[in-house]
């Protein structure tokens, strides 16, 4: 059998021949053709194909060793892919694991920033190898890696190892983790009620080949008012989805899966390959059951059309599917409403009683996380602040385990700051710098200008040009994601309050060129008309005992240019102006009220400049 040259895992029989001939990195450019690592690979290579097996083995080793402990981890994947490709076709399964745990152990080592894809990889490889080997330990091993790798939400989807099963909870679905030769070797579980779960098998021949099997389960709201026609028809256009370019085979008749009370299709075709290289078989099945979707597709060599149709049954029979149950009907409904009370008309006490009403029903991990963010949000506004930690802690443990799209983002966002605000208040410091860390995680990439604090367990910004620190949380107000490098925006989570922060600021020549660069932000930005200018000397706070910041206060009466309803118009902007040599910072409030005037001094007083 050929070398296969594995980066992605074990690769399906039928495509292992022609993986010999180019590799699954290739170089970018002749100078990189030329690089040490190349020449070796291709030395590798060589030998492979001339079938000196020890010789390039030995060689393969040294190329792995030429990436080890730190280097390019693109090579190194590649690296240890080939080496592990070649234990494997000289039936070195053991070898094979070995060499595999020691890839995982440098993976999994603090410090170590996996590439994508990397750690799947490596899964796949540990339990090809391992079922090969008959190795039971390493087998139980990679099984545990796959669950920690592909983030299944527990309450979802339960692994019983004692006896080898997956139990998908929504859908009542027990599929085998390991039935006989056929092990799973990737699971990608559905986060949300809209997405689809996939699992991968491979069956692994006695010489090592293998057969590859994925599988999508899902569930299809439009199923409902469906028909048996509506419901045949949706089942063959999905066959032609994926059958567009290979040749059916109606004489090759497929064996139905085991759920008799199903709505089922099967469809055999035949993708023709380039001259010299077999005929590549597709194996589909599509199955409809209640509101569900169940599909399985197969790629075989021709030749091995019998030894597939033997073993498939051999999976599916050790699924256990004793019904199809309907999921709550009005559930996408009620988070319809949800979303349009607190993002369409700011109305959280709404909100939050329809998520609490919603909870009820929701089990997806997305569901479950937006629902108690919007809850926990709503209890805090409030002042239900033991309901708020509740809503707030389930929403943060189920939000790892949910795709993050514009909504799930803004959630998972105000999650972590009402779950720092929260933890801050209980003088659970070290959780709440955890939150707002994560949720300021993309501040390190303004040009590595401003950089978290090295230390964990500190909540702070830090200038690296400047040295300036902001706290990512003062005086109740919590730092927002910057807009660049110069602009920040503090938050007020009770009541919305926003100023704004200004860094990195050239000193005009004047006074009066800095008023008149305000009134003009004023009127052209802020659409308000600037009125008279009250000024007064303002102490600003430092960290540093060389340099004394200069500060001053500007008050302007302003009025709107427009009115809108159902808000407070805004009575004046105030600028406090701090100067560090020949630069400038300026935080800026604009207050309809006393009590806001008087938060925004606290956030100044509060702020190290």
């Amino acid at each position: 059998m050929a070398v296969a040259l594995l980066l992605a895992g074990p690769a399906p029989q039928a495509a292992e021949p022609e993986r010999l001939k180019g590799g699954a990195r290739q170089a970018d450019s002749p100078a990189e053709q030329d690089s040490p690592f190349f020449r070796l690979r291709r030395a590798v290579v060589e030998a492979a194909q001339g079938k000196r097996w020890d010789d390039a083995v030995a060689q393969a080793r040294k190329l792995l060793d030429m990436t080890l402990p730190r280097g390019n981890p693109y090579e190194q994947l590649d690296a240890s892919g080939l080496l592990y490709a070649l234990l494997y076709q000289q039936g070195q399964y053991a070898q094979a694991v070995l060499q595999t745990d020691q890839m995982m152990a440098l993976a999994s080592a603090d410090g170590y920033d996996p590439v994508s894809g990397q750690m799947q990889a490596l899964i796949q490889r540990g339990l090809t190898a391992a079922m090969m080997a008959g190795d039971q330990g390493a087998l139980t091993r990679y099984l545990q890696a796959l669950k920690q790798e592909s983030k299944a939400f527990e309450p979802l989807w339960q692994w019983n190892t004692a006896d080898q099963q997956l139990h998908y909870q929504a859908a009542q679905l027990s599929v085998p983790l390991v039935q006989g030769r056929w092990v799973l070797v990737q699971m990608e579980p559905a986060r949300d009620r809209k997405e689809v779960a996939n699992l991968e098998y491979v069956y692994l021949k006695s010489d090592g080949r293998r057969l590859r099997v994925r599988m999508r389960l899902g569930y299809d709201d439009g199923l409902k008012d469906m028909d048996t026609a509506a419901r045949q028809k949706s089942l063959q256009q999905e066959h032609g989805i994926f059958a567009g370019e290979q040749t059916p085979e109606p004489g090759l008749r497929l064996p139905a899966l085991p759920f008799a009370d199903a709505l089922q299709s099967q469809q055999a075709s035949r993708e023709k390959r380039e001259e010299g290289r077999p005929d590549v078989l597709h194996l589909d099945w599509g199955l409809v059951r209640g509101n569900w979707r169940l599909s399985l597709h197969a790629e075989q060599m021709d030749s091995e059309r019998d030894s597939a149709l033997q073993q498939l049954p051999l999976l599916w029979q050790a699924m256990q599917w004793p019904q199809a149950p309907e999921l709550p009907p009005e559930l996408p409904r009620q988070e319809r409403e949800v979303s349009h009370a607190w993002r369409g008309d700011d109305d959280w006490p709404r909100a939050g009683q329809l998520a609490r009403a919603a909870l009820a029903d929701a089990q997806f991990p997305a569901e479950l996380a937006r629902l108690n963010t919007v809850a926990g949000i709503s209890a805090f506004k409030a002042g239900q602040q033991a309901e708020a930690s509740r809503y707030l802690d389930q929403a943060l443990q189920a939000w790892p385990y949910v795709s993050l799209f514009r909504l799930e983002s803004e959630l998972v966002d105000q999650a972590q700051q009402y779950g720092a605000e929260l933890a801050a208040q209980q003088g659970r410091d070290a959780d709440a710098a955890r939150l707002m860390r994560q949720y300021l995680r993309n501040a390190g990439g303004l040009q590595n200008i401003w950089v978290q604090a090295q230390d964990p367990q500190v909540a702070d910004l830090e200038n690296r040009r400047t040295g300036m620190v902001l706290p990512m949380r003062a005086a109740g107000f919590h730092l927002q994601e910057p807009e660049d490098s110069q602009r920040m925006m503090y938050r007020d989570l009770m009541t919305g309050q926003q100023l704004g922060l200004t860094t990195g600021l050239k000193i005009p020549e004047s006074d009066e060129a800095q008023e008149k660069l305000l009134r003009t932000a004023l009127e052209k930005q802020f659409r308000l008309k600037a009125g008279s200018l009250k000024k007064r000397s303002f102490t600003a706070q430092t960290r540093s005992r060389d340099r004394r910041p200069e500060g001053r206060e500007w008050t302007f009466e302003v009025s709107p240019q427009e009115s809108r309803p159902g808000s407070d118009p805004v009575k004046r902007v105030v600028f406090w102006i701090v100067d560090q040599g020949a630069s400038r910072t300026i935080l800026r409030a604009s207050v309809a009220s006393p009590r806001e005037q008087n938060r925004a001094e606290q956030l100044a007083q509060a702020l190290s400049w």
